[in-house]
């Protein structure tokens, strides 16, 4: 029985060692993940933070630039409902009869012009130092009567 004892006691001698060399084994890789885990902890409060930052850079500048936005945006609209009044009115406007109201009137003005053009001639042919004369005899020829009814 001696005999099976001792390969029992090397085979528990084997097994005691591959035992440590196995929980060594099962340290360093506990060892190695909870490194990964404190990087990778790391990491994410690296991102957590970048990610705070940016929202509160994001919130401000909606905050900012918002209400220009806004304001923009309605001037925007606007323009657009002024234009597309302005295009319904065209559209129902009768272009080719404003045009011959614009044609009569410019003749109109060119009649006006001629006329004028006209009266002055005939201001030029006036022989002005023999209208004043006439002015002079005639305030002397009412002078007397302006005196009786005076």
């Amino acid at each position: 029985m001696e005999m099976y004892e001792k390969p029992g006691a090397v085979r528990s001698a084997l097994d005691s060692e591959q035992a440590i060399q196995l929980l060594q084994r099962i340290d360093a890789n506990t060892q190695k993940a909870v490194l990964a885990s404190q990087k990778r902890l790391f990491y994410t409060k690296i991102q957590l933070s970048l990610l705070a930052v940016g929202t509160a850079a994001i919130l401000c500048f909606l905050l900012l630039v918002g209400p220009g936005l806004y304001r923009s945006s309605r001037n925007a609209d606007q323009a657009l409902e002024n234009l597309q009044s302005i295009t319904a009115e065209l559209a129902q406007a009768d272009i080719p009869a404003l045009m011959a109201e614009m044609d009569a009137l410019a003749k109109q003005g060119q009649d006006s012009l001629d006329a004028i053009e006209k009266a002055a001639e005939v201001l030029e042919k006036l022989d002005i130092d023999t209208l004043n004369q006439a002015v002079s005899d005639l305030q002397k020829a009412a002078s007397p009567l302006a005196r009786l009814f005076g």
